[in-house]
């Protein structure tokens, strides 16, 4: 290695040592501790020796100490070469004789080999002395380079290598003051003592150096060291450009709106508590009275609620009141009317929805307890689009929920009970889509315990139930009795699926793992509806024959159907077995996106091909789902198109990279997932993904007035996440390639550039050659139909798409009028928007 003579001189003078190896600084160069004469060994690596023959260094590591006629710049092979290259230093990078001995622990007599540790390459690293002139450009002309000669070492450590400590952190002693400096609290580097960043690459990029990056454990630390002290500098750190693109790209646009949304997490408040809406158990007589339109005349139930029943429902709130409320709530709690009209409408909701749970036929008012009635009338009022009703409807739902753990610990028979498991699923199902946090919360974490019981209860079995078969034959009074076994064990078989469903729903809509799996449902789907709302036992014995098809018997279960689609088959409700189905789909996607997450970067246990062969899988079996459907006797609803289509655009965009970069948490969050958006939107599955959002406001508009509640509203909400996360990427993307001064390729996959605006293509209608195109190479601007004159709404207006999202939620009705869900939906659309309407403004006029 070639080193300036003046420039070791002051190098070995700056870092002289004591005997005992501990590093000793001075103020200034000392001219006391040079040898007269080095030996070989050490002038060869340019170490101390020391005036004892055989020195101290040679002794321990067991070398020959040849010092005659040697010198520390006399070196045969040093004075051969400094004279031409005194001017070079640069240049030079040659491999020698590491100054500490390698140490394995589990090899004790293990022999080093030369090595190149930081410790011999830093010496090619020391910046010019003051007085020197910086190298010239490096001209790829080979250097000769010196050879040294491979020596067998002792495993002992050498404490003649130079190593001290300076707040625990260990340096070779020919690291210059300036680096060392890092390690000392309140001092900062100056840049001016380096060499410009040119300087050390012309010797990174000379290749005919022989490297040898066998690195001890202490040169491991020493490279952390300067990595983690590096990065921490402020001084030395340029701006990153590409972080003040993201910064005005429109990450976390919607940080603020999240804020204020019902989806955003919910921090108790001292005023939260059970007791909290009591004072909305009283309803003014403008509402409850004779003459208000509130009251439902027709009658769905056998029979209407008796005063008898309404006083049992009074009497169990009046036992979890409050004193201070007590006075209010009896002067004007309500009439017996108010409450058989919320209960007669929630069964009439319930006969229009694929999923139908609590049997009608059989279901007698006033044979029931008052939580159960209670969470009926509850569950009909908070839908109602009068606020004070919807408010009666949460309070009755507080007051059930608190009786239904006295009722459980007073009694455990109730957990085998159908209707009390009837009432705890109503008590959750109100709290999950009630778009309130706290509610929200306790309808989550009150999940789990009804699962328990009826797992326990074996009723995801297929073996608690049995084929129960009328006949011509049975007596009035045995059929009346099978009727009614019947009913009840096809309604627990009904709940079961309709806890499924709520499981998977609000998995989706939380963005959680759901508590039930798609492989614990082995029991036999619901049979056919008209069997289900059979209005006697008669009737229900005419339609079981009249249907039955021999040695069909066994009906199939959610595992079957997954399975093997093509058991899906015999007399079972396809609607309800469909929609379930889709739901147990919405699990495996949900799986497979998180393998997919686990799997990203440089994972060494998960293959890329079997994450994408995951993906074709469930596209193949969506599309087969879709075929065998439209061969139903009745064509799937809109219901169920519009979760088969958001459960399909889910298979192409991740829920919580949108949700995140939209801003559901901070800035923070969003751009770390900002990169994942720019992948996502540069590959052809964002193009699949906003086509199904657009099949999702189709079927949505299918809906009638007022249907778009719960998790179907939650569908057009990602629906329209799906087309503002695509525009406003999009446009981040371009705006990022114009700051940089790149020029698109004619084949970009941009889908929003202007010369692609023409022809349309329609997401939101039929799927056309134009619509094939679109997907496949990105040709075309896509677009929804638009509401009234306004015309068109393009993706590329993000503030546009969610208008016409919002509209379809809204359905023209009064703000105040819409469940509360559905509000905060709507304003979380609105202020989503308003963002991206904001920045595009703000953009135009820089």
């Amino acid at each position: 290695m070639l080193v300036d003579r003046d420039l070791l001189k002051r190098h070995a003078a700056g870092h002289s040592h004591s005997q005992d190896g501990k590093r000793k600084r001075t103020s200034s160069y000392s001219k006391n501790g040079r040898v007269s004469q080095a030996c070989k060994a050490c002038a060869t690596s340019k170490l101390k020796c020391d005036e004892e023959k055989p020195c101290r260094r040679c002794r321990d590591r067991k070398l020959f100490c040849d010092y005659h006629d040697v010198g520390v710049n006399d070196a045969p092979e040093f004075a051969e070469q400094q004279g031409s290259n005194d001017d070079q230093l640069d240049e030079e990078f040659s491999p020698m004789e590491s100054s500490q001995d390698t140490f394995s622990p589990l090899n004790p007599d293990l022999t080093a080999q030369p090595l190149v540790t930081p410790h011999a390459q830093m010496d090619t690293f020391l910046p010019p002395g003051p007085d020197e002139a910086m190298p010239d450009a490096y001209d790829g002309t080979a250097r000769p380079q010196p050879d040294f000669t491979t020596q067998t070492v002792s495993p002992l450590v050498d404490h003649e290598s130079g190593v001290f400590s300076v707040d625990g952190t260990f340096f070779p002693e020919f690291i210059p003051d300036s680096l060392v400096s890092l390690s000392r609290p309140g001092e900062l580097v100056d840049p001016s003592a380096f060499p410009p960043n040119d300087y050390y690459a012309h010797r990174l990029y000379d290749h005919n150096l022989n490297f040898n990056f066998d690195l001890t454990e202490v040169d491991f630390g020493l490279i952390d060291f300067y990595n983690s002290r590096g990065s921490a500098n402020p001084a030395i750190q340029p701006d990153d450009p590409s972080d003040r693109l993201d910064a005005d790209s429109g990450i976390a646009l919607g940080a603020e709106a999240y804020q204020r949304s019902s989806l955003s997490a919910w921090q108790p408040a001292h005023e939260d508590h059970a007791f909290a809406d009591q004072a909305y158990l009283s309803v003014p007589k403008s509402i409850d009275s004779p003459e208000a339109s509130v009251r439902s005349e027709h009658q769905i139930l056998s029979e209407r609620l008796s005063p008898g029943s309404r006083d049992l429902i009074f009497g169990m709130v009046l036992q979890t009141s409050l004193r201070a409320n007590l006075t209010r709530i009896m002067k004007s709690f309500p009439s017996t009317e108010l409450l058989d009209s919320l209960i007669q409408d929630y069964f009439a909701y319930q006969s229009q929805q694929v999923d139908s749970w609590i049997h009608g036929p059989t279901f007698h008012p006033n044979e029931q307890g008052p939580d159960m009635l209670g969470v009926l009338a509850a569950a009909a009022a908070v839908r109602s689009t009068i606020p004070t009703i919807r408010k009666l409807g949460y309070a009755l739902t507080e007051v059930v929920r608190v009786q239904l753990s006295q009722k459980y610990e007073t009694d455990n028979r109730t957990i085998r009970e159908l209707r009390a498991s009837q009432t705890y699923v109503l008590v959750i199902d109100i709290g999950i889509w009630s778009g309130s946090g706290r509610r929200t919360e306790i309808a989550e974490s009150f999940q789990q315990p009804i699962l328990t019981m009826l797992r326990r209860g074996l009723r995801f079995r297929r073996s608690v139930y049995s084929n129960i078969i009328p006949t011509v034959e049975d007596t009035p009074e045995m059929l009346d009795r099978k009727w009614r076994d019947w009913a009840e064990q096809e309604s627990f078989k009904r709940l079961v699926h309709h806890l499924f469903l709520h499981d998977a729903q609000s998995a989706l809509m939380l963005n959680i793992n759901p508590l039930i799996s798609y492989a614990d449902l082995e029991l036999p789907f619901p049979m056919i509806r008209p069997l289900w709302e059979a209005k006697s036992a008669t009737e229900w014995r005419d339609i079981y024959l009249a249907t039955a098809t021999p040695g069909q018997e066994r009906l199939p279960s959610l595992v079957d159907t997954l399975r093997d689609m093509s058991q899906w088959k015999g007399r079972v409700d396809y609607q309800l077995s469909g929609f379930v189905i889709l739901h147990g789909l919405s699990a495996l996607i949900n799986e497979y996106h998180r393998l997919k997450f686990i799997s990203q970067g440089n994972s060494k246990h998960w293959n890329a091909l079997v994450i994408n062969s995951r993906q074709q899988e469930l596209s193949q079996v969506l599309e087969h789902f879709r075929m065998i459907s439209h061969e139903w006797a009745n064509m799937p609803g809109p219901e169920i198109l519009l979760v088969y289509e958001v459960i399909s655009m889910l298979v192409f965009m991740s829920l919580e990279d949108m949700q995140l970069f939209a801003g559901k948490e901070d800035k923070k969050e969003a751009r770390r997932v900002y990169h994942s958006a720019l992948e996502w939107i540069n590959s052809v599955d964002s193009r699949r993904a906003i086509w199904h959002a657009g099949q999702v406001l189709r079927a949505a508009k299918a809906m009638p007035p007022g249907a778009l509640t719960g998790f179907l509203a939650v569908g057009v909400y990602y629906a329209s996440l799906a087309f503002w996360s695509y525009s406003v990427v999009s446009k981040a993307r371009e705006s990022k390639i114009a700051a940089t001064a790149d020029v698109a390729s004619p084949n970009s996959d941009s889908n929003l550039v202007l010369r692609d605006r023409y022809p349309m293509v329609f997401l939101d209608g039929d799927e056309t050659n134009d619509v094939h195109k679109f997907i496949s190479l990105g040709r075309g601007c896509p677009a929804l139909h638009g509401f009234g004159i306004r015309g068109p709404a393009v993706v590329a207006d993000p503030g546009r798409v969610m208008d016409v999202a919002q509209g379809l939620l809204r359905a023209d009705a009064p703000h105040d009028a819409l469940p509360t869900l559905v509000q905060g939906l709507c304003q979380l659309m609105n202020d989503l928007g308003n963002a991206a309407r904001s920045s595009a403004e703000a953009a135009v006029g820089n």
